[in-house]
């Protein structure tokens, strides 16, 4: 829960300050958080290359294909991270409503005219990438709550009228991602809200009413939609009936397994083979054990750690509510995406197509994770805290 100082200031322009250069922006903020960034988005630029060769053969492209359209969006990325970086964080606030409704009505258009990608419509086509629109709800569901908890924080404080429109704006972009069908990200973004609205003061009692509520809503949806339902089974059938195990996780499983302390080798993994689905977005972390072994995956989990504990180590010296509650929004995301992404690899939850951030390939979620890391940059330059 929140306990800082509000210094809340009514500053709703979009200013860029000077010096864009690495020094001038490492010397004002958190370098910390941007190196680890930096470098999980280079280590997954490999990984990508590594991992994607036979799915381009598949698809009938050249084995740098998904290498080098990881590198465009990882241009792009750094550009978001910088804007991030440099602008002005009450920019994002004065609007947010409008934007956030606006985009819900993208969001219903795309359920009748996007294309279907994989049995979902998850994505919209644009000239320069594919978006995947859940990434940006959930960022603007942030963003909205950090508003109204600052703004009116006691609207939180009663099971009324009042709070039932702040959820209910909040639950128009769940449902429609749940729709799409993404059921693992619209849940995801339950999770990133309700952690928003418990550091923001809201009280256990009416947290716990809500919770049960979600979930069963969640049980009854699961129930009633035979493919989520099938693939939850799939999952507990080892453990209540001693079946065989999901073959997506029995593929990783065995991945990281070979792989060992030190891997089998850059490139020379066999499970990108097509033996396991999506080795280069999904279950790139399964290549990662493979091929770099224990030592990889200790780095990897390092940076992500680094990255999540410099940012909540400037979060706990954050003077302004806003900016505390937008940062705990963002971080939290990335946290929960990286241990879902984790989890599913090694058989701890049910396979989602949840990416890894940074390191999965895929253009919406590395400029999302990118533009976060520049927004908690900015946050770090209030506290101090920095390299």
């Amino acid at each position: 829960m929140y306990n800082g100082r509000d210094k809340h200031r009514k500053t709703n322009g979009f200013r860029i300050s000077n010096g864009v250069g690495i020094s001038a922006i490492t010397s004002q903020g958190d370098g910390l958080l941007l190196i680890s960034a930096l470098i999980l988005t280079a280590l997954g630029l490999v990984m990508v290359y590594s991992a994607s060769g036979f799915v381009a053969a598949k698809y009938d492209k050249g084995d740098w294909f998904f290498f080098f359209r990881q590198l465009r969006f990882t241009i792009i990325g750094l550009g978001a991270m910088l804007l991030g970086a440099k602008c002005n964080v009450y920019f994002y606030k004065k609007w947010i409503k409008t934007v956030l409704l606006a985009f819900c009505v993208v969001m219903l258009l795309q359920l009748w005219l996007a294309p279907v990608i994989g049995g979902t419509k998850r994505w919209i086509d644009l000239w320069f990438f594919r978006l995947q629109t859940s990434e940006v709800a959930r960022c603007l569901v942030i963003i909205y709550l950090a508003r109204v908890l600052t703004d009116t924080p006691e609207v939180i404080q009663r099971l009324n009228k009042q709070m039932g429109k702040v959820l209910g704006i909040v639950i128009i972009p769940v449902v429609l991602t749940a729709l799409q069908p993404d059921f693992s990200s619209s849940m995801i973004m339950v999770l990133v809200a309700g952690l928003v609205l418990f550091v923001g003061g809201l009280k256990q009692k009416h947290l716990i009413v809500i919770c049960v509520t979600i979930i069963s809503l969640a049980s009854i949806l699961i129930r009633i939609n035979s493919y989520m339902y099938e693939r939850l089974m799939k999952f507990f059938q080892p453990l209540i009936q001693g079946g065989v195990i999901d073959y997506q996780i029995l593929q990783s499983l065995l991945g990281i397994g070979r792989g060992g302390f030190f891997g089998v080798g850059l490139g020379q993994g066999k499970q990108k083979m097509l033996f396991l689905p999506e080795p280069h977005t999904d279950f790139i972390f399964s290549i990662i054990a493979e091929e770099i072994g224990l030592i990889g995956v200790t780095f990897l989990i390092t940076a992500i750690f680094v990255l999540i504990l410099r940012s909540c180590k400037m979060l706990q010296k954050q003077p302004d509510r806003y900016k505390f509650l937008l940062g705990t929004g963002l971080a939290g995301s990335l946290t929960v995406y990286a241990l879902v992404n984790m989890y599913v690899a090694t058989g701890i939850f049910p396979v989602t197509g949840i990416p890894l951030p940074f390191i999965s390939s895929g253009g919406t979620s590395l400029v999302i994770s990118l533009w976060s890391v520049g927004v908690l940059w900015n946050l770090s330059r209030n506290t101090g805290d920095y390299l």
